[in-house]
């Protein structure tokens, strides 16, 4: 054996701890899981017990009691490991290409939960935004999403001027839960419903140059690709799209300058690519079933992980460039 292979081989885990592996043994837990709850309890759901008409009310108790019991929306979000590309062997799963979606690109921004939690009289509901790891309440608006609907969503770093906020996945809609259902299917239902709300009036203020949101207004689904069968398809269009970010058009209040058709041309910068097992569910905290590959390096001096990932997937395919 090569003295260098050696060293690297004593560096890295026993395979039976790799990640591949560990997520194979993951993905039959979460499928035997699956199971359990369809056979004995349909309507289990994570947010059992949660009443989120009760949610303002959360925020008019006393500060000392708040203090003493954390939010009942901390830690519900969904996280992925950094794909390993560093070892021995193959690093790809072998069913990476028939197995698993993307998402990109994933923008930069503030990871948030999205909470429907009452209705508005025109239609629609109050929402709050409130933060990733200790739930607490960031902003609150009215938005046309319905009532009793969690979102998994992305802040756009740029919302006051845009008014985005990125949706990036779907663990409840109108009282159902959805955390339990594939990811193929979460994201496909994610993009439909999006799509069939009402379109909001912009506030008057985006009218002005540069535009000025006093809270998200449009809410844009992240891409997502059911397919990656094709390495020359992730080569020529998820990668430069996870390198590049994407631009949007939001539509604003018009204006004397413009009275109809008033928008504005963004580009919403990129932070990298997510991978999700297509039949994994939602499930809170880190997940070996959805894998991250970040556009920028972890650390300073490495490399970017998206530009090693490029190279891995040029090395499957050679004649692809």
């Amino acid at each position: 054996m090569d003295p260098n292979t050696r060293v690297r081989s004593f560096k890295m885990p026993p395979l039976e701890n790799s990640q591949n592996s560990r997520r194979m043994r993951r993905l039959e837990e979460q499928k035997r899981s699956r199971s359990l709850r369809v056979d004995s309890a349909r309507n289990v759901d994570i947010f059992a017990g949660l009443s989120l008409n009760d949610v303002a009310m959360e925020e008019e108790k006393p500060a000392t009691d708040k203090a003493k019991r954390p939010s009942k929306w901390a830690n519900i979000l969904m996280y992925a490991e950094v794909l390993e590309m560093q070892g021995i062997g193959s690093v790809l799963p072998d069913d990476f290409g028939t197995a698993w979606m993307a998402v990109t690109p994933v923008p930069r921004g503030k990871r948030c939960l999205l909470v429907a939690y009452k209705n508005h009289g025109q239609g629609g509901s109050y929402v709050t935004l409130r933060s990733r790891l200790k739930g607490n309440q960031l902003m609150t608006f009215v938005s046309p999403l319905p009532t009793d609907t969690v979102l998994d969503c992305i802040l756009d770093e740029n919302w006051r001027t845009n008014g985005i906020l990125h949706v990036l996945d779907v663990l409840r809609w109108k009282s159902q839960d959805y955390t339990q259902c594939e990811a193929s299917f979460r994201f496909w239902w994610r993009d439909v419903k999006l799509q069939e709300l009402p379109r909001a009036h912009p506030p008057a203020s985006s009218s002005s140059r540069p535009p000025v949101f006093a809270h998200p207004h449009t809410f844009q689904p992240i891409p997502h690709f059911p397919s990656l069968q094709d390495p020359a398809f992730l080569l020529s269009t998820i990668i430069p799209l996870a390198r590049d970010g994407i631009s949007l058009t939001v539509p604003l209040t018009p204006s004397s300058e413009m009275p109809d058709n008033n928008q504005l041309v963004t580009h919403c910068q990129s932070d990298g690519v997510l991978f999700y097992v297509s039949e994994s569910s939602y499930e809170a905290g880190s997940s070996l079933l959805s894998a991250w590959v970040p556009l920028h390096p972890m650390n300073p001096g490495e490399e970017s992980p998206l530009e090693q990932f490029s190279r891995l997937i040029q090395a499957v395919v050679p004649s692809v460039s």
